[in-house]
């Protein structure tokens, strides 16, 4: 049989449990929920957290990597069948939010107040957080994800890890007291991408059929 044959018979193959989705989906999001929510349960979330949430930056720290997490994931799931072609164009929505931001508040912020809150102890904080919890859920994500039949093994690693580390991140930003724009875009942007990267590695022997 070859590959294309292969493919279109199991892109028929509507009936078969292991091809759903939005079940991998929600397994997805349920485990990301439930290592923040214990994370946030053992850490607890910042000091009067709502009257932080109130301010736009605050609040934009929280919803970015949120819609980050559901781009990402939707993109995931969408290769999670064979007929369907890999399409990172929506990413770019919440990147390019987060580009803006961080060219924002680098304008409009005094030189000596930039990159005050970067210390070595503030980002293994950061980092090291984002990227602990994300660990276990990247690692059954990527299990579940291989119920599918992508056809694009290393962009749906690529695509389920960033959706995880921006979900833990998402979580994490709740616990956060660094409010700087230039701090935790910079700082969990490049632990999504690490997890991003790692996934994206190990999506090429897991994802692989």
């Amino acid at each position: 049989m070859k590959t294309h044959e292969l493919i279109d018979r199991l892109s028929a193959e509507t009936a078969l449990p292991a091809l759903h989705p939005r079940s991998i989906g929600l397994q997805i999001v349920t485990v990301v929920g439930v290592v923040s929510a214990l994370f946030l349960l053992i850490a607890g979330p910042r000091d009067e957290l709502m009257q932080a949430m109130s301010k736009p930056v605050v609040l934009t720290k929280t919803v970015l990597p949120a819609v980050l997490c559901l781009v990402a994931l939707a993109l995931a799931l969408r290769l999670t069948r064979p007929e369907r072609d890999a399409r990172v164009l929506p990413l770019l929505l919440p990147l390019g939010a987060a580009t803006g931001l961080w060219i924002w508040s680098y304008a409009s912020q005094p030189p000596a107040q930039r990159f005050a809150d970067v210390s070595v102890p503030a980002l293994a904080e950061c980092m090291g957080l984002i990227l602990l919890l994300s660990a276990l859920p990247a690692a059954l994500a990527l299990r579940w994800l291989s119920r599918g039949a992508t056809t694009s093994p290393r962009i749906s690693g690529a695509l389920v890890g960033l959706a995880v580390a921006a979900g833990v991140a998402t979580g994490y930003s709740l616990f956060c007291v660094q409010d700087n724009p230039l701090f935790f875009v910079t700082w969990y942007g490049a632990a999504i991408v690490i997890v991003a990267g790692l996934c994206a590695l190990a999506g090429g022997r897991v994802l692989r059929w």
